[in-house]
């Protein structure tokens, strides 16, 4: 039966009751309109004309509403008028609701929409669609899907069932994938239990899902699923839908990009950390060698340079020069393995631990292998340092030293005009274990003759084409500054280097120490070296 009586049709704040009030009337007063019962709504019959009324129904799709009372040609008609008002008051009813529908939907989504906007967690962007979106469709089941960069594929909010992972809208899912490759909404109504697109949705009687597009691309979906016997879902439930999944792909995205935006400023944050740590270690490197030249101003007899250009990453390159007595010159130079704030303490440790113990008056190879055991005993770190440690006698010009796995210096001698390397005599670098020992070795620098020392920096020096400078062409070099002092030698070196760079970054730490003896000596007693 429709949703509509005669009575309410009739009733005095009906537009139709005046109009039919005034045809009654036109008729001459002698037609009654009654409802589906017989009880009288409107007009009467006179007595005279009773005996020959006619009781027209009054009909709306196959139902009857009521009864038109009075003579057969004007009781016919009347009920024909009142079967069409009839029609049109359910139209009008039916089309008021339908706004009404839609005004609630609107205003859902409205409410969609500012909820969203307010949102940045992930998770609650989904959970807040998918409530609304089941106000809105009836649905048993429900999931958002979205693509991460990091993570691919995720599941960020879903009701039912859906959290398995093979239930439905499950990751691996068929239909999800369909609907993400091709990021066309779509509809699936009493599908076969086989069908190959809904593979994990079984149980589910009907389908749909609208893809969340930001721009040009796919973030991720939107999908709902009735279990209702007999459910289905239509083209408008997909159309809004669609609007929800539009509203919803908007804050997916500014949720990723809120993420995307922390994480940034997470890692600007690590990379400011790490570069003050290698300042720090920058620092470090600077305050513990020394820096003033010339650093002996009262003495002539030698002359002594030493320079340390530091990387962009921080190494553990140390260098030092002291004297034991008034006769006795020792030079330290050194390379720790590792880089930044770690490498310069270890640093820090070993070139405290090379003077200290070289001021006990020990031979250089002693005194190697007694800051190796120190070293290895207090396991500072597992780093370790090639080291070379060189005592020069300033009267004698004997040079003894011991090389710990450094680079062999190099010798510039006057008389020869040439430039030639030291005897790599000594044993392992700093740090490593307590091996066999280590070996000494000597050689005597004439006046005016110039030692070369320097870190793997300096041969190592890579231009754009990741060429080395190498040793040789170190040597090459070297062989035209015999001549030179020491402070010019260095520079001389630093500007052949920074030629053959052309301008590449440094990659490491380049460090040279430089000491010569004067070209006059007091012939006096010699000191023995030790």
């Amino acid at each position: 039966m429709p949703g509509l009586k005669l009575k309410a049709l009739l009733s005095p704040k009906s537009t139709a009751a005046t109009a039919v009030t005034a045809l009654i009337d036109a008729l001459g007063n002698n037609t009654c309109i009654a409802d589906a019962s017989g009880k009288p709504l409107l007009g009467d019959v006179s007595t005279e004309t009773s005996n020959a009324v006619c009781r027209a129904p009054v009909l709306y799709e196959g139902a009857t509403l009521g009864f038109v009372i009075g003579p057969s040609i004007a009781a016919t008609a009347l009920a024909s008028l009142l079967g069409h008002l009839a029609a049109r008051e359910l139209e009008n009813r039916a089309l008021a609701s339908e706004v009404l529908h839609l005004y609630r939907e609107v205003h859902l989504i409205e409410q969609l929409s500012e909820q969203l906007a307010a949102l940045l967690s992930l998770p609650a962007v989904g959970e807040s669609a998918l409530s609304q979106a089941r106000r809105l469709i009836p649905a048993t089941h429900g999931s958002i899907l979205v693509m991460d960069k990091a993570d691919g594929l995720r599941r960020v909010a879903s009701f039912g069932d859906s959290t398995g992972v093979s239930g439905p809208f499950a990751l691996d899912s068929r239909f999800s994938a369909v609907i993400l490759e091709r990021g066309i909404g779509k509809i699936v109504n009493n599908y076969a239990p086989d069908s190959p697109v809904c593979d994990s949705e079984r149980g589910l009687c009907a389908l749909i899902a609208a893809p969340l597009r930001a721009g040009q691309h796919t973030v991720g979906l939107i999908a709902l699923g009735n279990a209702a016997e007999g459910s289905v879902y239509s083209a408008a439930d997909l159309k809004l839908l669609n609007t929800i999944a539009l509203q919803t792909a908007a804050a997916v995205e500014n949720s990723l990009l809120c993420v995307e935006m922390i994480a940034a400023a997470r890692d600007r944050e690590q990379l400011a950390t790490i570069q003050r740590e290698l300042d720090t270690a920058r620092t470090i490197q600077h305050l513990l060698v020394p820096r003033a030249f010339p650093p002996f101003p009262g003495r002539t007899d030698f002359d002594l340079h030493a320079q340390m250009t530091s990387a962009r990453a921080v190494g553990g390159d140390f260098f030092d020069f002291f004297l034991i007595d008034e006769d006795r010159l020792g030079v330290v130079i050194g390379d720790v393995s590792g880089k930044g704030i770690p490498a310069a303490l270890y640093m820090a440790v070993t070139s405290t631990q090379i003077k200290t113990t070289a001021r006990r008056n020990m031979p250089p190879a002693e005194c190697l292998a007694e800051v190796n055991r120190f070293l290895v005993r207090e396991r500072v770190s597992t780093m370790f340092a090639t080291c070379f440690y060189g005592l020069l006698n300033l009267r004698s010009g004997e040079f003894h030293y011991c090389n710990a796995g450094h680079n062999p210096p190099f010798l510039l001698r006057a008389e020869r005009k040439a430039a030639e390397p030291v005897a790599d005599v000594g044993g392992i670098p700093l740090g490593l274990f307590d091996g066999p020992g280590y070996t000494g070795s000597s050689v005597n620098l004439q006046p005016e003759d110039t030692l070369f020392l320097y870190t793997d920096g300096v041969p190592e020096a890579q231009n754009s084409a990741e060429d080395d400078f190498t040793a040789e062409r170190l040597l090459v070099t070297l062989g035209e500054c015999f001549a030179l002092g020491c402070r010019d030698l260095i520079g001389r070196v630093t500007r052949e280097v920074t030629a053959f760079t052309g301008g590449a970054p440094q990659s490491d730490d380049i460090t040279m120490l430089c000491v010569s003896r004067s070209a006059t000596i007091d012939a006096a007693d010699v000191r023995p070296a030790f």
